[in-house]
Parts: C-alpha cells; sequence; structure tokens
C-alpha cells in the first residue's frame, strides 16, 4: 500500500510553465542555472522553487545535473516554449493597445496561466483573421 504524504504539495501546469520559463530565459542570460537564480528571477522563495522542481523532475520536464544545474527535458523546453510564445502575444497585444510595457508583461503573464493552450490558438487565429500580425518582425 502507497503511502501518501499530507503536506505534498501539487503545483498547477500553468505555474509549472511559469518555471519552466524562467528556466529557459535564464538559460539564455547564463550558462548554468540553479533554483536559487529562478527563486531570484520569478521573485519567489527557494523552497517555492525546490518543491516545482521536484515536481518537474517527477513529470519528466527538468533534469538536475552536476552541481545542481537546472536543463529542461525535451518536453520542458517544448512546455516552456509555448509558455513564453504566449506570454510574449499577450504583451505585445496589449502594449500595441497602449498598454505601459511593465504592466503588459505582468498583466500578459496573467492572461497566460488563465487561458487554455486551445482558447489561446482561438484568439491568435481569430485576432490574424483581423490583421494583428502574429509575430513582430524582428522579434525574438
Amino acid at each position: 500500500m502507497e503511502k501518501k504524504n499530507k503536506n505534498a504539495r501539487v503545483i498547477s501546469s500553468a505555474t509549472l510553465d511559469r518555471y519552466l520559463g524562467a528556466i529557459m530565459v535564464l538559460r539564455r542570460r547564463v550558462a548554468i542555472v540553479r533554483s536559487v537564480d529562478v527563486a531570484n528571477y520569478l521573485g519567489y522563495s527557494k523552497a517555492c522553487v525546490c518543491v516545482a522542481v521536484k515536481q518537474m523532475i517527477l513529470e519528466g520536464l527538468v533534469l538536475v545535473e552536476r552541481h545542481g544545474a537546472l536543463t529542461l527535458s525535451d518536453a520542458g523546453e517544448r512546455r516552456a516554449h509555448a509558455h513564453l510564445e504566449r506570454c510574449d502575444f499577450f504583451q505585445r497585444l496589449l502594449i500595441q493597445s497602449g498598454v505601459e510595457a511593465e504592466a503588459a508583461r505582468q498583466e500578459a503573464d496573467a492572461i497566460t496561466r488563465a487561458l487554455s493552450g486551445s482558447s489561446f490558438e482561438a484568439l491568435r487565429r481569430y485576432l490574424g483573421g483581423l490583421g494583428v500580425p502574429a509575430r513582430q518582425a524582428g522579434a525574438e
């Protein structure tokens, strides 16, 4: 019989996507990303990040290498890329609508967490049909 830990926290998929996105962004900036880097980047406690890392390892999204370096698996890389693409889309849309850049960044993150992948794709198709570009020229 399997023993369940009553204190074990399960982190939502949207929150895990945020962690994965942070790892991807940090990896573009530095050679080695550790939990403390993710905590500093997101403004979370190291304890919260450690709980998330454990869950991401169990889900096969993150690998912990020598000296605690975090690496995204192929599945983690895909999820992180999709998350960052959605955040970028909403941030650009909000900025183009006249929202200040920092507010747009924060609100885009909130919209991304609240919206399912299928709703995002439907909205992107709809806005594309209205002539809203999916991506600005030269954007990363």
